[in-house]
């Protein structure tokens, strides 16, 4: 059984694994800490030097002081780890302890760098022995949680949760840093080799139960790595030697001094004599040889811009896109050359750091699938004017308020918005990158003027041409948030009604009404309640007697009330639900309904009982919950997925203006929240891109709002659609897999994070 939907079974065995493990982590622990003493003594015992071994010795006695605490908690820590998200790893997640991005480095101070680089290295030690049976482990664990092929980062039984759960533990227990490190080091080859045979013992137990384990993939790795885009810029050293004595080598240590340190007052160049600028070819003697002219551009930068704008024909380099057959990456060798040129011209360690950054942060983005080749090629052009801003600041990609940075958010924000080349707004959208941004490549660089320049050029164009997707954006947001807020105080209506004990003694489709439209009219009056009257409009005095009306054991003992009352009843119902615009179809099938009950109180008893309802609650807030008025529901595209059996599909305007809104998907500025890697709705930030799979092909649009109460969601694509739903059908569609992420966090503080990770394979000594 290995689809995508587990039996109870196989959950039931999923958690029966996890609870046997936390259950033997006492043991298992108990065995690796006797180990570490051990292995302490035999390095006290060679140690060199009184210092040393005075260290060595007062990290043991720690150890064999806290050792039975640390046992004692160990299981319970572990089960509620293994019960959490925490178990569930990104793709950055995997090289150590957790997450760690660009931003949090900037905040670490040195110990705290260095324990990370530690905690990566044990983390190593343990995988080797344990990697074996920890793939066989997989494929059983993947089975029980139902996925179609093996995920390890989904294991909750890793290696890198039992250090995690370690290393919180000494935390915990006030045991210094220094401290910590020596205890893991001589824990490591004591917990690989009890974590192999835990792992080889829970899948023998597994399939014994008649689990089929997923098959393994071809290559299995112990962790995700990105791959350096450019060998020579993430060049491995053999030793610790060797990396201190490259430069250019980037290492945590280096990259945290690099992010984290003042910069230092320097003395910039002349534009002219910094950097050769460029005629428009690719001639390495224009890209910074000696005999290159100088520039042209003594005016100020505005009037470099416009004398620019004048040489190059953005339609006719647009035009000639498509006849470009390479690939980004095809053009490496001349590119490759132009940047050692660029190395050389590095005056310190500094710059020869923040160029390598650089390098690693544009091929990560141009080396980007999501992103179209014609964009790409705009991050590539823009590489020179980058380089060039390096030598004046050094740390401007840090500095998320910088307009160099700022530039290269937006366009790659706006840029994933386009699917295809032929998608409306893309063309107008590549254009106008052309007509302000590859200017950048051939001007003077020595502060962040041109790039604010051409951010502020874009912006202009942009705002402009999203003035009606704006509008309609904010229409639907205003739509969702009046059901939202009406929707909520429905529910406590709900709750009140469910009180009253005749809501037990009527039909199920009397209660369906009261729970369903006419909660919704009688929240819509109370927030519409200007006079503060306590029952605005009467509708709640209405319930009673609509019980009443509905119960014919009742009425027959009265029908002259009956009759007396129903006109009445029926005009305020009709009323009601006008408020709400009701469809009329619906409300005559609840009448024709009511009638029927009406008309039993002139007959006899039958003897047959009514239709009960067991519980209201719970069958009528499942059709209920979040209804959509369809004036609301035309404003926000609204669907419910609930009651569809179809995927859903983007209202595509039939009206489309002649010019394509080039940021229809971007109401706003793009934001910069991260988001973590496993889809969790209680976290997925606004600004996330999206894939929806609709009439068969995969269509990108943006999560542009969440309601404040997180019950609704509103999505936008490039072809100026929106399409909003209730919670309950997100997750149907994660479910289903009829949607996908494309970008959890903007695109260059994911590249920025993938620099990091490089730097921390270099700090590990590894070949690649």
């Amino acid at each position: 059984m290995t689809t995508a939907n587990p039996t109870d079974h196989y959950l039931n065995l999923f958690r029966a694994a996890l609870g046997q493990s936390a259950r033997d982590g006492e043991t298992l622990l108990r065995e690796v800490l006797h180990s570490a003493l051990r292995s302490l003594d035999e390095e006290i015992a060679h140690s060199r030097g009184q210092p040393e071994r005075d260290r060595l010795r007062l990290s043991r006695q720690w150890l064999d002081n806290k050792a039975a605490a640390l046992c004692a908690q160990f299981p319970a820590l572990l089960r509620q780890v293994f019960q959490s998200k925490q178990a569930i790893s990104s793709q950055f997640g995997e090289l150590a302890l957790g997450e760690l991005r660009h931003d949090q480095l900037e905040q670490m101070d040195e110990t705290q760098v260095l324990e990370r680089v530690e905690m990566a290295r044990v983390l190593r030690l343990v995988q080797l022995p344990v990697q074996s049976s920890l793939n066989e482990l997989n494929g059983y664990m993947s089975a029980l949680e139902g996925l179609d092929h093996i995920k390890p980062e989904r294991n909750p039984l890793r290696p890198q949760i039992y250090l995690k759960v370690l290393h919180q533990l000494m935390v915990d227990a006030s045991v210094p840093t220094p401290m910590r490190i020596t205890w893991l080091k001589h824990m490591a080859t004591a917990l690989g080799k009890a974590l192999r045979g835990s792992y080889a013992l829970l899948a023998r137990k597994i399939k014994s139960y008649g689990v089929v384990p997923l098959p393994q993939p071809e290559a299995v790795v112990s962790d995700r790595q990105v791959k350096p885009s450019k060998p020579e810029l993430m060049r491995q050293p053999a030793d610790k030697g060797e990396a201190s004595s490259q430069p250019g080598v980037l290492t945590l240590h280096r990259l945290h001094e690099l992010f984290a340190a003042q910069p230092a007052a320097q003395e910039h160049p002349a534009p002219d004599e910094a950097e050769p600028q460029f005629a428009g070819n690719t001639d390495l003697n224009a890209w910074g040889g000696n005999d290159a002219p100088t520039t042209d551009f003594a005016a100020t930068i505005p009037a470099a811009f416009e004398a620019l704008q004048s040489l190059i024909q953005a339609d006719d380099a647009f035009a000639r896109l498509p006849q470009r057959q390479q690939p980004v990456s095809a053009a490496a060798s001349q590119p490759e050359s132009i940047r050692q040129n660029f190395r050389r011209k590095c005056q310190n360690s500094a710059q020869i750091l923040s160029f390598e950054v650089m390098c690693q942060m544009v091929d990560n983005l141009v080396q980007d699938p999501r992103l179209l080749e014609p964009i790409r090629r705009v991050i590539e052009d823009l590489e020179p004017a980058l380089f060039r801003l390096v030598k004046a600041d050094v740390r401007f990609f840090n500095n998320k308020l910088h307009p160099a940075r700022r530039l290269l958010q937006e366009l790659t924000q706006r840029g994933l918005a386009f699917d295809s080349v032929d998608a409306p707004g893309c063309a107008l959208f590549i254009r106008s990158l052309h007509r302000y941004v590859n200017p950048l490549s051939r001007m003077p660089v020595d502060s962040a003027e041109p790039f604010e320049l051409a951010l502020r050029n874009l912006n202009t164009m942009w705002s402009k041409q999203s003035t009606m997707s704006t509008k309609t954006v904010e229409q639907a947001m205003q739509a969702l948030g009046r059901a939202e807020e009406r929707n909520l105080l429905a529910e406590k209506m709900v709750a009140a009604l469910e009180r009253i004990p005749d809501m037990q003694r009527v039909p199920a489709v009397v209660a369906d009404f009261l729970c369903g439209p006419w909660a919704q009219v009688m929240a819509y009056a109370e927030l519409n309640n200007t006079e503060g009257v306590e029952d605005p409009g009467e509708y709640k005095n209405l319930v009673n007697l609509l019980l009443w009306s509905a119960q014919p054991e009742l009425t027959r003992q009265d029908v002259p009330k009956l009759t007396g009352e129903v006109i009445g009843l029926l005009s305020k119902l009709r009323e009601g639900l006008a408020l709400i615009d009701y469809p009329s179809l619906k409300t005559s099938a609840f009448f024709e309904s009511l009638m029927k009950l009406h008309q039993q109180a002139f007959q006899p008893p039958s003897g047959e009982p009514e239709q009960q309802v067991k519980n209201s609650r719970d069958y009528l807030l499942d059709h209920h919950q979040h209804w959509v008025a369809p004036a609301e529901a035309q404003d926000s595209g609204f669907i419910d997925l609930l009651d569809e059996e179809t995927a859903p599909s983007f209202a595509r305007p039939t009206d489309l203006p002649t010019t394509p809104m080039l940021d229809s998907v971007i109401p706003m500025v793009s934001q910069d929240r991260p988001v973590p890697s496993s889809i969790d709705l209680g976290r997925l930030a606004v600004g996330t891109w999206v894939e929806i799979h609709v009439e068969d092909v995969w269509q990108r649009s943006q999560l542009s709002w969440i309601s404040p109460q997180n019950t609704m969601y509103l999505f936008t694509n490039v072809y100026g659609g929106r399409q909003s739903m209730t919670r309950r059908s997100l997750e149907k569609l994660l479910t289903t897999r009829a949607l996908r992420v494309v970008s959890e966090q903007s695109m260059v503080d994911g590249a920025l994070d993938a620099v990091v990770h490089a730097a921390m394979l270099n700090s590990l000594d590894l070949r690649l």
